[in-house]
């Protein structure tokens, strides 16, 4: 890669960043918050919320007005200061091409697009289930799918969420791309009836002589410790599927986030490892790892679902359900049926909480999950879309109850059911950390600030052997980067890091934090062309592959794209 050092630079304001191959200046260590009391930045927060409004046959209500809606947050009436409906088009999105240009952003028009996303969850699905789940999603995308219908398909496993086929119209190069999807046999999680299965038989050869009930208690105690050893095991198993499936669901919300209006998140699985019940999440065994410290993961996650406007719809893809015990289960023991009717009702219960936390429907114990794909596409055609601004004299953190009303008879509301306040939703500082390292991460594109990269000059380095390649980072115009009520304050973090073509990270990440006050002419410019920065890489010859990462630290919204290269 050569490009002409007399190359045009974009456009960009007097208080450009321009840094050579800076540490990245995300390493600071954040003082921990109180978690007792919020910490409420300048900035102001709107609560949107996308509410569906049908008739008893279905059908979606339209022509309603602001003053036929009431929003209540835990009981008290909110204001509504945003309203509008919303009739959304399925036509195709596509990334504006140019030359040595790489960006985050779909287009497609100024009109709403409708987007689903289906994500195969087969980190939580036992293996047998995971061919029925591809049997329906193939059953949808050869018989249902509209065409038009802008959909992507993802899956989750022990690596992560990974990129089966990006958004396309095309169901045919979905069918071709899930049928190179492969299933994952390890199971994750163990059922506690599994465990209770294992049973010891105590008949070794030559006991004769030995006290009976010397080698009962010899029994007993290694069944515990077998027991005990499971039940540890399957805790740490917990842990490690609770991770991945929030650190899943956070990945897709950031790279939905930058898209306007409701989306529509298809999650195909086997089911949560975890329960909700009143949005509080129960994590482990009792008397075992409690899991506390995943909590304040849990509660970021739906701060994002909330904000990116997603609307989930779980499906337990293992279809009509027996309670009878298989024949792998060799001694399933007297409250086997018991339990595991009750582990039924207590997935399923789960799968709702979500489905209802978030505006979207659950879909269980069907061996027919097609409805479930299309009504998820056919919630989204249309829809209101309110907003009131978060009060500010609550400062206590938690689970916030939503209520949406219509003042019209024979008709039903289907709005997200409420939303965690915790210090990221209103002080994002608490999540910068643990933002870039997701960004850095992610197969994924993050879209909440849209983002073009270019490659620029490549010159001689002063490391030996290196070449020092160029960059430039530009930013579309967006009066929202500047806090005017705190002096004109824009703070943004700009990072870069190399990776190999199988995924070898190359050095740290390189970067810089821009934290400026700029003049009322600059603040100008800024909101007319938008703002640029120019960075560099020192790298050896050979291909890599550059994620680059763009953080607004005043709102906490992140952008991010991946860049091919290659250095000669």
């Amino acid at each position: 890669m050569g490009p002409s050092n007399g190359r045009k630079l974009f456009r960009s304001v007097a208080f450009i960043a321009i840094v050579a191959c800076a540490i990245c200046a995300c390493a600071k260590d954040k003082d921990k918050q109180d978690s007792s009391e919020i910490r409420f930045t300048s900035r102001t927060e709107l609560v949107l919320i996308p509410a569906i409004v049908t008739d008893k046959s279905g059908a979606h209500v339209s022509g309603l007005k602001k003053e036929d809606f009431t929003v209540r947050e835990n009981g008290s009436e909110r204001n509504i200061a945003t309203f509008e409906e919303i009739t959304t088009d399925p036509k195709r999105l596509s990334h504006p091409r140019n030359p040595n240009e790489y960006s985050n952003f779909l287009g497609g028009g100024e009109s709403t697009r409708r987007i689903t996303l289906i994500v195969l969850d087969l980190l939580n699905t036992p293996y047998m289930d995971q061919a029925n789940a591809r049997m329906q999603l193939l059953k949808y995308l050869t018989q249902s799918m509209d065409q038009r219908e802008p959909t992507g398909l993802f899956t989750l496993t022990r690596s992560g969420i990974r990129v089966v086929h990006d958004f396309t119209t095309d169901p045919r190069v979905l069918v071709a791309a899930l049928h190179k999807v492969k299933g994952d046999a390890a199971k994750t999680v163990d059922s506690p009836e599994e465990v209770e299965g294992i049973t010891g038989t105590a008949s070794p050869d030559g006991s004769a002589g030995v006290d009976p009930a010397a080698v009962q208690t010899e029994a007993d105690s290694l069944r515990t410790m077998m027991e005990d050893a499971e039940l540890n095991f399957q805790s740490f198993q917990q842990r490690l599927a609770i991770t991945y499936t929030l650190e899943g669901m956070q990945q897709v919300a950031q790279a939905l986030g930058g898209f306007p209006g409701r989306k529509a998140l298809i999650w195909a699985g086997g089911g949560f490892p975890f329960s909700v019940s009143d949005n509080t999440m129960q994590l482990a065994p009792a008397g075992r790892d409690s899991l506390a410290d995943v909590l304040p993961m849990y509660e970021h996650t739906w701060q994002l679902l909330n904000n990116a406007q997603i609307a989930l719809y779980p499906l337990d893809v293992k279809g009509l359900q027996l309670i009878t015990p298989t024949a792998s289960i060799r001694n399933p023991g007297a409250n086997y049926s018991r339990n595991m009717s009750w582990r039924q009702m207590d997935t399923q219960a789960t799968l709702e909480t979500f489905a209802s936390a978030t505006g979207g429907r659950a879909y269980f114990n069907s061996n027919d999950l097609v409805k479930g794909f299309r009504q998820a596409v056919h919630d989204s055609s249309q829809y209101y879309m309110l907003g009131y601004y978060l009060d500010r004299s609550n400062p206590k953190p938690g689970w916030r109850k939503l209520a949406v009303k219509v003042k019209r008879d024979h008709v039903e509301v289907r709005a997200r059911s409420g939303f965690f306040v915790t210090n990221a939703t209103v002080d994002p500082a608490t999540s910068h950390d643990s933002d870039i390292s997701s960004a850095l991460q992610s197969p994924l594109d993050y879209t909440a600030l849209p983002l073009v990269v270019r490659w620029d000059t490549v010159e001689a380095s002063k490391e030996p052997g290196k070449k020092r390649v160029r960059y430039i980072v530009n930013l579309a115009a967006d009066p929202t980067l500047i806090d005017v009520a705190d002096n004109n304050h824009v703070k943004l973090d700009f990072v870069a890091q190399a990776k190999t073509p199988e995924g070898k990270q190359v050095g740290h990440p390189a970067g810089k934090t821009v934290d400026l006050h700029p003049t009322p002419e600059h603040v100008a410019e800024v909101r007319e062309k938008g703002l640029s920065y120019i960075g560099a890489l020192d790298l050896a010859p050979g291909e890599y592959n550059v994620r680059f990462v763009v953080r607004d630290d005043l709102s906490g919204r992140v952008g991010s794209v991946a860049a091919p290269l290659k250095v000669q």
